[in-house]
């Protein structure tokens, strides 16, 4: 199965215990099948079926690996990605998928070696070279951001040279060379970033700002508007075209653009701020402080009410100090901000679940596993609500797929068994 570019996913029910490499092939035969129509959990109990069969099999570990890159769960990703290449260290694709992973991770530097080892052994494989490209882009941004400018322009002109047609190598190379000085050469650079995304907002303000420098004062203002209408919340945006109308005479136009630069500027220090409370809250919540967590939160929220996160973890706080009804509406804020949360629905479903509410509880669990299929816990939860409204069979499966994901887990295997008692004499476990 020649899968380029991994992702993840979970586990199901048992079957025979066959064993062989023929099995094996088989296995991953069907799990192949199982990733084409989506059915994630089926093609990793596949995979791992046909792992047991043949220990040697790379195939299925590689396999493995891909479907839990999809799922998410990256660390389990890198894992059986590294497993796959203890068996066959000269497989490119493996390497590739492994790259993947831990750029998933944020491990850029990391993700780097281990495509340079897929490319040293497909040299003419146009998307390792291509991945290759992007991941010194990303490593060359990494150093820029730390400061190491000097670091980050040979990372960036490797990503020209290996990924030329993606415009991100060239504004990043334009940008750190418009830093360094080199203005012809920034030009350029900006200038192919946008022949190749016209639409960058970023390609247009740092021209812009260029240009200004250049003292190429209508051109500057040409692309620094267009700029503001890519990234309105940009105050460096805003702050270059102002001094660049007021240096063309342009005095009440330049005021309008300097006082939005400074109203842009106070609000990024207010969200400074609010990330600093919010991560001291973070702190606290693992600490078990939860009073102390939701006092920072409120803070965080004074300053940037509309802080997906910190309205997250203020959710959670609630939650622990059995807040239930401030709970749900600050979990419902943080994924009306933002929906992409499957943790968010998890608590939102808890939350639900101790007010009596399963209906509302097992619809959370759903929304949260369509983004986050891999997570027991959740199908765990949903198994309780789904109990609660004796809809014992759809329970039992999901308690199955908890089970799949994680086969040593007691709770589920307790919940299991009193949900085959139809709770008689026990009650399920949240």
């Amino acid at each position: 199965m020649q899968l380029m570019f991994g992702v993840l996913l979970a586990t199901s029910p048992a079957e025979a215990q066959t064993e062989g490499p023929e099995h094996a092939r088989q296995l991953v035969a069907e799990g192949a099948r199982f990733i084409q129509e989506g059915r994630l959990s089926e093609a990793a109990d596949r995979f791992r079926k046909a792992m047991k069969a043949d220990p040697n099999s790379a195939d299925a570990a590689n396999d493995l690996g891909v479907v839990l890159r999809r799922q998410k769960n990256f660390q389990e990703a890198v894992t059986a990605f590294q497993f796959a290449l203890q068996l066959r260290p000269k497989e490119a694709r493996i390497h590739n998928n492994l790259a993947l992973a831990l750029q998933d991770l944020g491990r850029i530097s990391e993700a780097v070696a281990a495509m340079k080892r897929a490319y040293a052994l497909q040299p003419d494989n146009v998307t390792i070279r291509r991945n290759l490209g992007v991941l010194d882009w990303k490593l060359g941004d990494e150093i820029h951001q730390k400061g190491d400018l000097r670091g980050a322009l040979p990372e960036f002109r490797k990503a020209v040279e290996l990924a030329g047609e993606t415009y991100e190598p060239h504004q990043l190379l334009g940008s750190a060379l418009l830093e360094n000085g080199d203005f012809d050469e920034a030009e350029a650079e900006l200038r192919r970033a946008l022949e190749l995304q016209p639409s960058s907002g970023e390609s247009h303000r740092d021209l812009g700002i260029l240009l200004s420098r250049r003292n190429r004062l209508e051109e500057a203002a040409t692309e620094l508007l267009r700029a503001a209408e890519l990234l309105p919340g940009d105050a460096a945006v805003h702050y270059n075209l102002g001094r660049v109308l007021r240096k063309a005479g342009k005095a009440n136009e330049a005021a309008v653009e300097l006082s939005r630069a400074r109203e842009l500027n106070e609000k990024a220090q207010a969200a400074i701020l609010a990330k600093t409370y919010n991560n001291t809250a973070t702190k606290l919540l693992r600490e078990g402080r939860f009073e102390e967590a939701a006092a920072n939160l409120k803070e965080a929220l004074r300053l940037d009410p509309d802080n997906a996160t910190a309205h997250y973890n203020c959710g959670v706080a609630f939650l622990e100090i059995n807040h239930l009804d401030l709970a749900v509406t600050e979990l419902k804020t943080a994924l009306r901000l933002n929906a992409d949360q499957p943790d968010a629905y998890y608590y939102l479903g808890r939350a639900w679940l101790i007010q009596g509410q399963p209906a509302e509880a097992a619809k959370a669990m759903a929304d949260g596993l369509r983004l986050k299929p891999g997570d027991a816990r959740a199908h765990n939860v949903r198994a309780v609500a789904l109990a609660a409204m004796r809809q014992y069979s759809d329970a039992a499966q999901e308690l199955q797929l908890a089970l799949a994901l994680e086969p040593e887990n007691q709770i589920f295997r307790e919940n299991l068994v009193c949900l085959e008692r139809r709770l008689y004499g026990c009650e399920l476990k949240p």
